[in-house]
């Protein structure tokens, strides 16, 4: 059974976000993508030995429930700003633990995660380098975040028709921040020493260090 075929159940809350769908879609292309993408991040994150994790950005709390089945004893705590999704973060991770929050100003203490992850969350933001700084400044280890790796997740769903009507043809309409690999990582270096900056298509990862 592939990752993604666990999470196909209605939820009893009212969510309709493109990472809900993108996590339930039945198009079997997007599910190996997703399934490629959960995989390899379950394997930077297992390889970091982390007790404590921050998931910044958290959504309906698929990638957690991932991670929770590889790392039973790792302490998750994450937040989002949309209220439905994290009532049904909570309810897929009941031993988890999830509020409402802004990643520009996260309700936590300096150095108190392990790992921090913001998963296909950088490009939305309207202030990425604002929610960069407060990411390094609650993780004690490691910063791990995924972008689209432009420009070829915009041709990737313009040559399947999709979000033609969106400039740069193929972006999701939501998407405010546009960075190639080598882009990334060098927007990821003012505020973290680059440990890992790899990818799973089509998406960058990057793992940073918070300097000290």
């Amino acid at each position: 059974m592939s990752i993604s075929e666990t999470f196909k159940y209605e939820p009893s809350v009212n969510v309709d976000t493109s990472n809900y769908r993108k996590h339930t879609s039945d198009n079997p292309v997007q599910r190996r993508l997703i399934d490629r993408f959960h995989e390899k991040i379950t394997g930077i994150i297992t390889d970091l030995q982390p007790r404590t994790l921050l998931d910044a950005g958290c959504g309906e709390g698929f990638v957690d429930e991932i991670l929770l089945r590889a790392m039973p004893d790792l302490q998750i705590t994450g937040f989002d700003v949309l209220p439905d999704s994290v009532k049904l973060a909570q309810m897929r991770n009941p031993r988890a633990t999830f509020g409402t929050g802004s990643i520009y100003d996260i309700d936590q203490p300096d150095n108190s995660f392990d790992v921090v992850i913001a998963l296909e969350v950088m490009e939305h933001l309207h202030e990425p380098d604002k929610a960069l700084a407060e990411m390094a400044r609650v993780a004690s280890g490691y910063v791990v975040m995924s972008v689209p790796h432009e420009p070829f997740f915009c041709l990737a769903n313009a040559a399947r028709g999709k979000n033609l009507d969106i400039d740069p043809k193929g972006s999701d309409p939501d998407h405010r921040n546009f960075w190639s690999r080598r882009k990334f990582g060098e927007f990821v270096s003012r505020e973290l020493d680059v440990v890992t900056l790899t990818g799973s298509l089509p998406w960058t990862i990057c793992v940073g260090r918070p300097r000290r």
